[in-house]
């Protein structure tokens, strides 16, 4: 018996050191002990017994192996010799991805056909590895016995079975197969963190890269992974679940310096054809009976914690757009949860992976952010290395993030929701927003002009106040981003490689600009189209449901140029807004046509630009700063730039382009128009007023040019044509006189500094007139002290007058003075009447009873700086 299993063994270079069996009486062989020694282990059986498959009566086997039918032993002691290597498999190394359904479909299927003519069972093995200390020194006892295994195998045509335990006998492996024709089942159980010293132990029989891996110390991994496998019908079904699964990692060992990740984890995977799919809401049946009120995928959850820093830094070597990466710093996130939903498909034909659902969440300074990925789909290629590219996806993005280039207006994060998708095409990919994504910043505040100094603390608090400010801007997207595919570096900071399809609709809650606007509801609707390099944005505004202005911009984005516009908007409805004017309106009327353009090609201080405006406005009517005026129509041209508003001459226009129908005060103008021209600069407003004229009194009165403020060096020469007196003596309702005709004339206004003069003025008649002088009592009584005047008076009560004129002067105290000839006849006292009169009037009176307020000027300005500021 020695020598023939000796014969056996010396092919293997191993021999037989001992034995001790006996033959029952069915012929049994019943081993009590068995040694062997071979270059790798040695091997001790205890209590084996052999049964055979043939009759006592008779033997006609060829081999000794197939007259054995089973083979059971009671114990197995294994120790190991020297490190167990694998002979290197070629085929493995060069199977791609794409072959793999049908590497592992021959796996199986090779598997299934494999029979085991001889049942053996193994009630229990003991399993000691190569270690590198001597075995038989004491000192050394306690090492070995932590290196050894225990264990169970048995395998028959049908079934095998194995397990593996530590030495504390803490389960490492266990393997239950079983086959079925050309079908099989498998049940697979392993502690990884049990699993990995077992497997170092082996190093040698691995390939370098992960031998290497597996005895690096820098990282620990922990959990239990069971498995259920069906081949049935070359359709391969496994349920997979891993239990309190954690995996740790120094900040040797990751580029994103310590990292931490645990789950519990439960999937199915189908293999049927050429597809592979990746259930992630299958219900295990792994749980052993227990029960619990969440099902096992609805754990589903993969935690990683990781160093924020150290993604910064691998982002940078990464060279990903520092835009992206300060988003990034500014909104630090060190743990994400990643949550798979549905399943999961490669179809290894196609070269594609498509996923149901993917959610990914963390949390910043200001709160979750939650990140849902949908109907995935990836391509990839094998050739020469696995890569995979990104072909389409649905996201939704929520959370608040803190964006620097918005630190200027607003210290609170940004609420976002993004809902849409992304989906590459040939030569670009597309970006579209769906209904639903929403920007939401809230207490922002608008800086001031740079330029203006704030030269202390105090100064700095107050204008901070004076800031405009909003509660809130919500703003709504959806449309696409279209980014062209461009593998030329150079070529791709080409900003035209970026196109947008876009409408925005932004809302701005309580937009206050301290003493001038104040508007609950501000609507921004905008249609952006085109590439930054060619922009178009449209956009409508409309102030607590007005319509006051549509803005377009256009060209470069860097320096677009700049439409805003309006028409026919109702006056009414704009005071309606609140707005702070320099003077008091109160109107019934009238509407406003505005253009303002230019190009924005300075975009550190806006108001630097050169922009032109044409204002027209139509039909006012009402009380202007306590006037009324009537059918007011005005058009202006400025140009708006650095704080500055200065009218543009068109030279080509000859009609006026400021009318007024009726300007009621004391003496009612009528019909007046004239050229106006407006200068404002260093907080200083200059009005100029070409070929005034207008009806008053009557008759007509012409100004070729006025300024205002008034000027030394420019005289207001006033032209008066046809002026009735006797409307102009019934602003002074003085008893008993009636004077009737009509005066024409000039009357040079000067201003020197401090007040206003007339110099060398004159007025005549235009035709016949009457004038009447009875029943006044001041008359009467200089008729009764003086003979000389009583004949006077007495030619005035009924003087028929063919020549009136007089030289018109007025002093620094307001009072006009008139050198006044009268001739003519009165038909009464049947004689010719030649009269010189000095008359005085107060002038100023009279002005200020057409109120002319003196506070004009300094409203004006006052309401422009606010403006400017």
């Amino acid at each position: 018996m020695t020598s023939i299993v000796n014969n056996y063994l010396t092919q293997h270079n191993s021999a037989l050191t001992c034995i001790d069996f006996e033959i029952n009486n069915n012929f049994d062989l019943l081993i009590t002990r068995l040694c062997i020694d071979s270059p790798y282990a040695e091997i001790e059986l205890i209590n084996s017994l052999v049964e055979w498959r043939f009759e006592p009566s008779k033997i006609d086997v060829d081999k000794l192996s197939d007259a054995i039918s089973a083979i059971n032993i009671d114990a197995v002691t294994v120790r190991a010799k020297s490190d167990i290597q694998f002979p290197e498999n070629t085929t493995s190394s060069t199977v791609k991805i794409t072959e793999l359904p049908t590497l592992i479909r021959k796996q199986l299927h090779d598997l299934a056909l494999l029979s085991i003519p001889i049942e053996v069972d193994i009630q229990t093995f003991s399993y000691q590895p190569l270690t590198n200390k001597e075995t038989n020194k004491q000192t050394h006892k306690k090492t070995n016995q932590s290196h050894t295994y225990q264990g169970q195998f048995s395998v028959n045509a049908q079934k095998l079975s194995f397990s593996l335990a530590n030495h504390k006998k803490e389960s490492v492996f266990s393997l239950a197969l079983t086959k079925n024709g050309d079908d099989l089942s498998a049940d697979l159980a392993t502690d990884l963190a049990k699993l990995r010293p077992f497997i170092i132990r082996h190093q040698t029989a691995l390939p370098l890269s992960l031998s290497t891996l597996l005895i690096n110390e820098s990282w620990s991994v922990k959990g239990n992974f069971n498995s259920q496998l069906d081949w049935q019908k070359k359709t391969l079904n496994m349920t997979s679940k891993l239990t309190d699964f954690s995996f740790e990692a120094s900040q040797d060992s990751s580029s994103l310096g310590p990292i931490e990740l645990d789950t519990t984890f439960t999937w199915q995977t189908v293999l049927a054809g050429e597809n592979l799919h990746f259930d992630f809401t299958h219900e295990d049946n792994l749980n052993n009976g227990k029960t619990s009120h969440l099902k096992d995928y609805e754990r589903n959850n993969i935690q990683l914690a990781f160093n924020s820093e150290k993604l910064i830094d691998l982002l940078t070597v990464k060279a990903v757009d520092q835009q992206i990466i300060n988003v990034i710093t500014d909104n630090a996130i060190n743990s994400l949860t990643v949550k798979p939903l549905g399943s999961l498909t490669i179809d290894f034909t196609q070269q594609t992976i498509a996923s149901d659902s993917l959610d990914i969440s963390s949390r910043n300074l200001y709160g979750p952010i939650e990140l849902s990925l949908s109907d995935l789909l990836f391509n990839f290629d094998d050739d020469p290395a696995i890569t995979t590219n990104l072909q389409k996806a649905k996201l939704s993005l929520t959370g608040q993030a803190n964006i620097a280039q918005l630190q200027t207006y607003s210290q609170q994060p940004v609420k976002l929701s993004v809902i849409g998708g992304i989906e590459q095409y040939s030569n670009s990919w597309q970006l579209t927003l769906s209904h639903g994504t929403i920007f939401e910043l809230v207490q922002l505040s608008l800086p001031l002009n740079k330029s203006a100094s704030e030269p202390t603390r105090k100064s700095k608090q107050s204008s901070h106040k004076a800031q405009p400010s909003m509660k809130s801007l919500i703003s709504h997207w959806q449309g696409e981003v279209s980014i062209a595919k461009n593998d030329n570096q150079q070529q791709s900071k080409n900003n035209g490689l970026v196109t947008f399809e876009l409408d925005i609709n932004s809302q701005i809650s309580q937009l206050n600009y301290p003493k001038t606007l104040k508007i609950n509801g501000l609507e921004l609707k905008t249609k952006l189209s085109g590439s930054v390099d060619d922009i178009t944005i449209g956009t409508k505004v409309v102030a607590d449901n007005v319509p006051i202005a549509t803005a377009m911009l256009t060209g470069d984005l860097r320096h677009p140029s700049v439409v805003v516009s309006a028409q026919d908007v109702l006056l009414t409805d704009l005071l309606a807004l609140k707005i702070k004017l320099p003077v008091e309106l109160k109107l019934i009327d009238g509407n406003i046509d505005y253009h303002l353009s230019g190009q924005l090609k300075n975009s550190e201080d806006l108001l630097a630009n050169p922009m032109t405006m044409t204002l027209v406005v139509q039909e006012v009517t009402g009380e202007v700063d306590g006037t009324w005026l009537q059918e007011l129509n005005w058009q202006q041209k400025l140009l708006l730039q650095n704080g500055q508003i200065q009218s543009i001459r068109d030279k080509t226009e000859a009609s006026p382009n400021l009318t007024i129908a009726k300007i009621e005060t004391a003496t009612p103008i009528n019909n007046l128009a004239t050229s106006t021209f407006i200068d404002f600069s260093s907080d200083n407003l200059k009005l100029l007023a070409y070929d005034i004229r207008g009806s008053l009194l009557g008759g007509r009165f012409d100004i070729a040019k006025a300024q205002w403020p008034f000027s030394k060096e420019l005289p207001v020469n006033v032209t008066l044509t046809k002026i009735d007196l006797e409307k102009l003596l019934e602003l002074d309702k003085k008893q008993g006189i009636v004077v009737t005709g009509r005066v024409s004339g000039e009357l040079p206004i000067h201003y020197d500094g401090d007040n206003f003069l007339i110099k060398e003025g004159n007025l005549k008649n235009v035709g016949d007139g009457i004038i009447q002088v009875y029943n006044n009592p001041a008359v009467e009584e200089l008729k009764a002290s003086s003979t000389e005047l009583k004949l006077a008076f007495n030619a005035l009560e009924n003087l028929h007058y063919h020549h009136l004129s007089s030289e018109v002067s007025m002093a620094d105290d307001g009072y006009m003075l008139l050198d006044t000839a009268i001739k003519g006849r009165n038909p009464d006292l049947d004689n010719d009447v030649n009269l010189n009169l000095n008359l005085s009037y107060d002038l100023l009176g009279l002005i200020e009873s057409l109120n002319i307020t003196e506070d004009f000027e300094s409203k004006i300005i006052k309401g422009l700086q606010k403006t400017k500021n």
